[in-house]
């Protein structure tokens, strides 16, 4: 029985391989991904750095440096309200269709603003044009849409930001403008970027609570791009845990912070310092190193730092397999 689109994921990664082809070497920073994005939920992707996050969003927005990187495989699938489907791996990244789903349908937040934000152009003509590149609309109407964005992130004084230059913001003004120009055009996937990770501690938590809050008034379904398993746990229905390039571990948050499976989420829960936590029981990191992703691993990427490993982990790779209801992990602890 088919889906309806209302119940179709919104965006679905299909083994998808994103390499990047060097003079001496080729470095998998995708290597068989598969992830699906509920319609309306916000999806939380962690993993230590270097793990592919940020390649992973580069992929969906088709923002990869080409060349030396390439999406050689798999398939980005795009579940439109009205029943179409895009790939948006096959499409032209610098063609109308990609032009159009950049921006209008799918948006980013980067870690720093000061580098997606012209330095040359003001607050307000920045989010006009991007209004009237998706919209049919006249600059005054852009520049209305404009305020009206920068009042609903809640910047201090939105008609004076609408006329300064992003070096005459702080941190966290310059974050909530990549977030109201984001949303300028309503779009129906944002994904952010680490978002909150350059903002002290106090920022973050107004930023999370906005993005939030903007979720809710939009209905945009989200990917949390992130180390910081703590903003997640605040953040994410669901939760999808990557390592060299693959997804391990995807569940719905609060099963898989209770009872995690995968040894590497494990690990990484371990490594978290809790608030308040009863009784001397230190912290577990995790050893060894994470392996270059030049190397062709034959079993699994984490059994050489896996403190469960068996005989078949260095021989076989494992399939991310649905093993409780809701809940898929790639480990051999779990296999057939």
């Amino acid at each position: 029985m088919s889906l309806s689109p209302s119940e179709q994921p919104i965006l679905e990664v299909k083994n998808l391989k994103t390499y990047f082809f060097l003079e001496k070497s080729t470095v998998r920073a995708l290597d068989g991904v598969n992830l699906s994005l509920t319609r309306g939920k916000t999806l939380g992707l962690v993993g230590e750095s270097g793990c592919g996050k940020s390649i992973m969003a580069s992929s969906i927005m088709r923002l990869l440096p080409e060349p030396p990187g390439k999406i050689v495989e798999g398939e980005i699938i795009l579940n439109r309200q009205n029943g179409e489907i895009v790939n948006i791996a096959q499409q032209d990244r610098h063609g109308a269709e990609m032009r159009a789903i950049r921006g209008g349908e799918i948006a980013i937040v980067f870690q720093e603003p000061m580098t997606s934000l012209n330095p040359l152009y003001t607050v307000g003509d920045q989010i006009a044009e991007a209004v009237m590149v998706h919209q049919k609309v006249t600059k005054k109407q852009a520049l209305d849409r404009a305020l009206e964005m920068l009042t609903r992130v809640q910047i201090s004084a939105p008609k004076q930001r609408l006329h300064e230059y992003p070096h005459q913001l702080s941190g966290g003004m310059r974050q909530r403008v990549m977030i109201a120009l984001a949303l300028s055009c309503n779009p129906s996937i944002l994904i952010a970027d680490e978002p909150t990770t350059a903002l002290d501690v106090t920022v973050q938590a107004q930023i999370l609570n906005l993005m939030n809050q903007l979720q809710a008034d939009f209905g945009s379904s989200i990917i949390l791009i992130t180390h910081n398993l703590g903003v997640v746990s605040q953040m994410a229905a669901e939760v999808a845990v990557m390592y060299l390039g693959k997804i391990v571990e995807h569940a719905d948050t609060l099963p898989l912070f209770h009872e995690p499976l995968h040894p590497y989420t494990v690990g990484l829960l371990n490594s978290v310092p809790v608030l308040g936590r009863k009784g001397k029981k230190i912290l577990v990191p995790i050893q060894g190193m994470v392996p270059s992703p030049t190397e062709a691993i034959p079993g699994c990427a984490f059994a050489p730092r896996c403190p469960r490993v068996m005989e078949i982990c260095s021989v076989r790779q494992p399939q991310l397999r649905e093993v409780r209801p809701g809940h898929l992990v790639s480990c051999w602890l779990y296999g057939e």
